[in-house]
């Protein structure tokens, strides 16, 4: 029974471990036509052909607003540099809950100290990023993430009581 139920968290697992590849990939894709768009847009003028991200040259756009640049050209290459940030930041959390998901595909129990920390480090990075969004959504993030944490150090306890045993 015990055995059936860790060969579905692995099979989970690696499942898991794939699709974050996929995203990895298509992240990495993101930075780099952010990046490249973020120089033409400086470089060049009238970019109105290179908008990945919507309407940047808009004058409401928040980069505009807060740094109160008048160029269009330097707001879109600035606003492209913030979604390659991003998306850099999306890329770093998928790079760490992919390692935990290999991880726990290759070992014989998802309790361990090396996992435990990737899932605090992962919380703190969802949490900091749903601050974007809003305030209430940050605080639901943190909590979850920290409940999360909370069980799988509990975990850990359990099997060390276990291995002990036999």
């Amino acid at each position: 029974m015990e055995k059936t139920k860790i060969a579905k968290i692995r099979n989970a697992a690696g499942i898991t471990a794939k699709v974050l590849k996929i995203l990895e990939i298509i992240c990495i894709v993101a930075i780099v036509l952010a990046l490249v768009s973020g120089i033409c847009a400086m470089i060049l003028k009238n970019t109105d052909n290179l908008i990945l991200f919507g309407n940047i040259h808009d004058e409401n756009s928040p980069v505009r607003k807060v740094l109160n640049i008048t160029d269009p050209d330097v707001a879109a290459g600035l606003s492209y540099f913030v979604a390659m940030g991003i998306a850099a930041l999306i890329l770093a959390v998928i790079i760490i809950i992919r390692k935990t998901f290999l991880e726990i595909e290759k070992s014989d129990t998802p309790f361990r100290e090396s996992i435990l920390k990737r899932i605090r480090i992962t919380g703190i990075l969802l949490t900091l990023m749903a601050v974007e969004y809003s305030i209430p959504m940050s605080i639901l993030t943190g909590l979850t993430a920290w409940c999360v944490y909370c069980i799988f150090d509990y975990g850990i306890e359990l099997q060390k009581q276990d291995d002990e045993t036999l």
